[in-house]
């Protein structure tokens, strides 16, 4: 992985865009990169693979993908593998109630292999770019509202396999927002106060909807953020331990070698071969 990974941003007039996935792109997708905005990838033809948060997966045909901001992306496709994306920022949805865009939906496979819907989301796709094509009053609140009923469909049709997260309770999808806003920085018993639940009932709900503990879930996804940080490798270890509010570098050492086997240094090498 390059020492100094770039983040992309959108540069459109209001943060939607949908163009063809074989444009001439404003930047090396070849290589590792982050964005700061989300990214749905619609394959009519497939061949390659993506690389997101040290994860390789096929490119497949008739199938959808998405990726997140702040995970790391590139892509290696082939010639003919093309279709359709949708990128756009948090400012453009109508709900925060979107399981397919949260952290904890780790599966970036949105559907596969289905080109019934991949027919159907190409038509909604290109009903967006015909409205931002013409430039008609108010076509800018259209496509918003077109992009929340994409998001809506793809949230019907998901073959992720936590369709149990689709039951999840108001008070979860809270503790999750919070945890990715404080991720390293709040206890158990100060979300449950921000939730106004006890810490007893908050471990109860994550359990029965998430399948597993309040702890176990937050240190998912700090050592999440650690790998990026340090396949990222522009922070120090010290840096990075800090930025995370471990009160030394041997406690950070300490977690990151029982969440994953191996000390930071030795973590970091192995990320680097995954890129």
């Amino acid at each position: 992985m390059h020492d100094d990974i770039p983040i992309h941003s959108l540069t459109t007039a209001y943060n939607i865009n949908v163009a063809a996935i074989s444009h001439n792109n404003s930047y090396d997708f070849n290589t590792i990169h982050k964005h700061d905005y989300f990214e749905i990838m619609f394959f009519e033809k497939g061949g390659g693979y993506q690389l997101i948060d040290f994860n390789k997966v096929p490119i497949e045909e008739n199938s959808c993908y998405i990726i997140k901001p702040k995970q790391l992306h590139l892509v290696k496709r082939h010639f003919e593998a093309d279709g359709l994306m949708i990128q756009f920022t948090k400012e453009m949805l109508f709900s925060e109630a979107f399981f397919l865009l949260k952290n904890y939906s780790e599966s970036s496979i949105v559907y596969h292999k289905n080109p019934k819907l991949t027919t159907a989301f190409f038509a909604l796709l290109n009903t967006i770019l015909n409205i931002q094509k013409s430039k008609s009053e108010f076509y800018k609140e259209k496509s918003i509202h077109l992009l929340s009923t994409l998001l809506y469909s793809l949230e019907e049709n998901s073959t992720n396999s936590n369709n149990y997260f689709k039951q999840t309770s108001k008070i979860v999808i809270q503790f999750i927002d919070l945890v990715d806003i404080h991720i390293n920085s709040k206890t158990i018993n100060e979300y449950a106060l921000a939730l106004n639940v006890s810490s007893k009932k908050l471990t109860q709900l994550v359990k029965n909807e998430l399948n597993t503990t309040p702890l176990k879930y937050i240190h998912n996804i700090l050592i999440l953020n650690i790998k990026r940080d340090l396949a990222f490798k522009e922070l120090s270890h010290k840096e990075i331990a800090y930025n995370y509010n471990f009160d030394s570098p041997s406690n950070f050492s300490v977690f990151v070698k029982k969440q994953t086997g191996y000390n930071p240094s030795d973590l970091q090498k192995e990320l680097i071969k995954k890129g």
